[in-house]
């Protein structure tokens, strides 16, 4: 009569455990005005017609969130920014490095932008999340 009981308590910890599974693989948002902000960073850096946001997901054991961009709709400039906060998602002031290094190179502004410069993103072409 007892095994009953001990198959309530199995299928209890088996409920617990994947709604434990999906709260750890969680995908966090990310507005269109925090995807801009982040365009600003990287045009005052880089000659950009056209960002393409692939992917944002967060890696919950660094707690860093991990941004997937496609510069100029060109597969060999795929980069992937970590961010170490979420709340500078929400500043427009910032630099951002795209790596590899060498696959960004042919881009790289002549003068290059301090981190607060005015840059204007109104001629960049922006591919947004879930806008597929």
């Amino acid at each position: 009569k007892g095994g009953g009981r001990m198959k309530k308590i199995l299928k209890l910890v088996a409920i617990l455990f994947s709604t434990f599974l999906i709260v750890g693989c969680s995908k966090p948002k990310i507005t269109k005005e925090q995807q801009d902000n982040v365009v600003m960073w990287i045009a005052r850096g880089y000659e950009v017609k056209e960002v393409e946001f692939i992917s944002f997901t967060k890696n919950d054991s660094t707690g860093t969130y991990i941004l997937k961009v496609k510069i100029n709709n060109d597969d060999s400039m795929v980069s992937t920014l970590s961010i170490f906060h979420y709340e500078s998602l929400n500043s427009q002031d910032g630099l951002i490095a795209l790596s590899p290094r060498e696959d960004f190179e042919s881009i790289i502004k002549k003068k290059r932008l301090n981190h607060n410069d005015t840059v204007s993103i109104s001629n960049i072409k922006i591919k947004y999340l879930g806008e597929r």
